[in-house]
């Protein structure tokens, strides 16, 4: 590789696609028929906080094998790829054919770069966020305070259609997690926690409230796990009065909802991951049963507050029979949307030792670890059992009839009892409208300053 004062050309891409259409969709994927509402994955919010972070780095997010064949022929020094485990066998076509074209290294990152097998399909694995190490390169460095957050801006759909009507921007206020369940990547991944910036924070809900667009996902892995960053934060969105999503855990949510739905939280997701207390024990969860049903109560009480249960079928202890009376329970406590995945055993992480020491984990088709596949031997199901299973599982909790109806109805009425006639109009002609506009604007960087937070 060159010395870092001749300032390498360095190309950073996610994976290919290798037919129209292929794209992780994890919202189409929760229900079964049509019409059901799509979330396809198009943009990297890695690759955009580097790109955001070390301007002179260029990203390529999910091209068609074409166009990065024809990308690779400008010639770089690196190229480095962001992917994660099921796109693996993608992923070393594309540094083949890197090689082929005379690229002088190639790079992995991403939670795929994990896996035992990638070093050596590139040259560098660079484990954990890759700011200061893309600096590096240029000889300089982002320290963790000085980290600026990018704006990315996404779409829920419709299927058919295709049709954007709702537009969110996804916020990122922190990283890593201080729980340890033994089936997450993000502790072998995220080896620091920490808070972003509250001035980078500030900088790109301003562009968003300037670009029309109203919900937030807030993307981080447990939001509040900081209760006086998370009071910053809840803060600023209540200021721009800007509705907003986040991940976090029954008992944090419960302690705060009264505060975060005064401040616009809307729509709330927890890893609810089992009502079975022995298999929550198993992966060292540390919630139980009981804050479970207390959160859902509580949110049910929220007018226009809607709840999404993360759901993982297939622990070693439960049976077919001990999956259907969880999921019964599980729709029993009322959530309005769940996300279901099959229980999967990822690199570095306690839960893949465990089970491929006890189990073994048989099927190494990297395709297959997209957490809807049984790729390890389960003492009670076949794969085949279990991906029938997984589909009556996602027609019994997410219907469309059902689940669909019921989380409008109360999304509606949460904003009819708030802005009464003219929330129809937002909700069914202003934010079709900005989704129209937004949707044909390219990735927008700040200008970068090289101070704290940034350029306003």
């Amino acid at each position: 590789m060159k010395p870092f004062s001749t300032n390498p050309r360095v190309l950073l891409s996610t994976v290919y696609r290798r037919f129209e259409g292929d794209v992780n969709d994890a919202l189409a994927c929760a229900t079964r028929g049509i019409p059901r509402f799509s979330m396809p994955r198009e943009h990297s919010p890695g690759l955009r906080f580097i790109k955001q972070n070390v301007p002179e780095v260029e990203v390529l997010e999910y091209p068609r094998w074409d166009e990065y064949v024809a990308k690779l022929k400008e010639g770089w020094d690196i190229v480095g790829f962001s992917f994660y485990q099921a796109e693996i066998d993608e992923i070393e076509r594309m540094a083949e054919e890197a090689r082929r074209q005379g690229v002088g290294e190639t790079w992995a990152g991403n939670y795929g770069a994990l896996d035992g097998r990638v070093p050596q399909i590139v040259d560098r694995v660079v484990i954990g966020p890759g700011e200061n190490v893309c600096a590096q390169l240029f000889g300089r460095g982002v320290r963790e305070d000085e980290v600026e957050i990018p704006p990315v801006i996404g779409y829920i759909r419709t299927i058919p259609g295709n049709i954007r009507h709702f537009t969110f921007g996804t916020l990122y206020t922190q990283r890593g997690c201080p729980y340890k369940c033994t089936f997450c990547q993000t502790p072998a991944f995220d080896h620091k926690r920490y808070d972003f910036n509250v001035e980078s924070v500030d900088r790109v809900l301003r562009y968003y409230k300037r670009a029309g667009v109203k919900y937030i996902f807030v993307a981080d892995e447990f939001f509040g796990a900081r209760a006086e960053a998370a009071d910053r934060v809840t803060g600023l969105l209540a200021r721009y009065k800007l509705r907003w999503y986040c991940q976090t855990r029954a008992a944090t949510v419960s302690r705060h909802l009264d505060e975060w739905y005064e401040r616009g939280l809307r729509f709330a997701q927890i890893g609810v991951e089992s009502l079975n207390q022995d298999a929550l024990d198993s992966v060292a969860k540390k919630q139980t049963r009981e804050e479970v049903f207390a959160y859902a109560r509580r949110m049910g009480e929220k007018k226009g507050l809607i709840s999404v249960a993360g759901y993982m079928m297939g622990f070693p202890n439960m049976t077919a029979e001990d999956i259907f009376e969880d999921v019964l329970a599980l729709q029993r406590t009322g959530f309005d949307i769940y996300a279901v995945n099959v229980v999967t055993p990822y690199p570095q992480t306690p839960f893949w030792d465990e089970t491929d020491a006890r189990y073994g984990i048989f099927d190494r088709t990297y395709r297959h670890f997209d957490s809807k596949h049984l790729v390890w031997r389960h003492p009670h199901l076949t794969p085949a059992q279990m991906e029938l299973l997984y589909r009556k599982v996602v027609g019994i909790l997410n219907c469309p009839s059902v689940s669909y109806w019921k989380s409008l109805r109360r999304f509606m009425r949460g904003g009819w009892q708030a802005g009464g006639p003219k929330s129809l109009w937002q909700s069914l002609v202003k934010d079709p409208a900005v989704s129209k506009r937004v949707g044909r604007k390219k990735a927008f960087f700040f200008p970068k300053t090289g101070r704290r937070g940034g350029a306003a």
